[in-house]
């Protein structure tokens, strides 16, 4: 017989004791039946060295004994601890038969354990017959047919193993999957927050140097200005997107109010609701988003940003109204619309955006999560 299964996760406390006493239960169940039993019958003296041997054999790694070996073992044990049960009655010996009944159920599966466990009853309580019905004094015959029993032990700690080992490998799997899904939103963040910005010094820079071949110093220098300040406003919000990135919680109502500033009006409608750190982040990058167009698309122009909080949604609204003047034209690659959409369907939101009278408006919502039991009980 053999060790257990090897196991890929880590064992709860009791089960890692229970594992590494194996081979100090063995020796203590060895030298006690030495110590009981009489040494100077041979057969007896046999039988517990083969016991012994099997026993301190099955507290031995998987990895040093094949399954053929195994199985062997196996047999031995199952006669040679139904014999020592039928000619040595004492206490300490009467015990090999148990633990080889439970260490089975431990280490094989079902299908070889069970029948295993019924055969080593069936032998004892053979064993113990025959010894009854040759003068030998010991045990009653019907008491071997219990010595299969303690497989059920055996097995149901092998069973509670391999429920921990599929929950590590679901668990694992999951942490896979979220990590995955984190990278994928720091990318959506870093674009959000970054392209626009990157893309209009790109084009204000071409532009400059437009100018400075066509001799029209002043303008370019204007170019220039309008460069720096947009990449100012750039290295301003990536620094902001990061810093949200490694907040546990997003404090919505304050990361909008510092967001819109000066540069629009930031109402709140309904008693603000705690959102999820992922919900509360789309609303804030759709609000980045639609103020980064805004000053692109409509510079100059009324910008109102509504926070709503609904019975079972939040809804926010940027809207802005018509330009004071032309504004340039600006290359714009619509991959910042696309982003928002990504990032609603990830937290079950939705997003739209379309022309409002003379202006332009961004709406985004998302439900709200009801709060579960483990919520609950968690806060109280």
């Amino acid at each position: 017989m053999t060790s257990a299964p090897h196991s890929d996760v880590r064992l709860p406390t009791l089960d890692r004791l229970r594992l590494s006493s194996r081979p100090c239960v063995a020796i203590v169940v060895i030298v006690g039946a030495f110590a009981t039993s009489d040494l100077s019958n041979p057969l007896v003296l046999a039988l517990l060295v083969v016991n012994g041997v099997v026993l301190l054999a099955s507290s031995l790694p998987r990895r040093l004994i094949g399954p053929g070996i195994s199985l062997a073992g196996a047999g031995v044990a199952l006669i040679a601890s139904a014999a020592i049960l039928a000619v040595d009655g004492t206490a300490a010996a009467t015990l090999f038969p148990f633990l080889f009944a439970g260490h089975a159920g431990w280490r094989f599966k079902p299908s070889i354990s069970f029948p295993f466990a019924i055969s080593l009853s069936v032998a004892c309580a053979a064993a113990l017959w025959v010894a009854e019905h040759n003068g030998v004094d010991g045990w009653p015959w019907a008491a071997g047919l219990f010595a299969g029993w303690p497989v059920l032990i055996g097995y149901s700690r092998r069973s509670r193993l391999d429920a921990l080992r599929n929950a590590r490998r679901a668990t694992d799997a999951e942490l896979r999957e979220h990590a995955l899904a984190e990278r994928a939103r720091i990318a959506r963040d870093i674009h959000d927050v970054l392209a626009h910005s990157l893309s209009g010094v790109n084009m204000q820079l071409e532009v400059a140097d437009a100018l400075l071949d066509a001799g029209r110093g002043e303008e370019a220098r204007a170019a220039v200005g309008k460069a720096q300040s947009l990449a100012r406003e750039g290295l301003t919000e990536t620094r902001r997107a990061v810093q949200t990135l490694r907040q546990d919680a997003l404090p919505l109502v304050p990361t909008l109010a510092a967001l819109v500033g000066d540069d629009a009006s930031f109402r709140v409608d309904g008693a603000p609701r705690d959102l999820d750190t992922p919900q509360a982040q789309f609303l804030v990058r759709c609000a980045q988003e639609a103020m980064t167009n805004t000053r692109n698309h409509a510079p100059g122009a009324a910008v109102e940003v509504l926070l709503r909080f609904d019975a079972g949604s939040v809804g926010l609204s940027v809207a802005n109204g018509p330009a004071p003047s032309l504004p340039e034209p600006v290359e714009s690659t619509g991959m910042g619309l696309v982003g928002m959409r990504e990032r609603a369907a990830l937290v079950g939101g939705s997003v739209t955006a379309g022309p409002d009278g003379q202006g332009w408006v961004v709406r985004a919502e998302v439900p709200l999560r009801q709060p579960t039991e483990s919520d609950t009980e968690a806060r109280a």
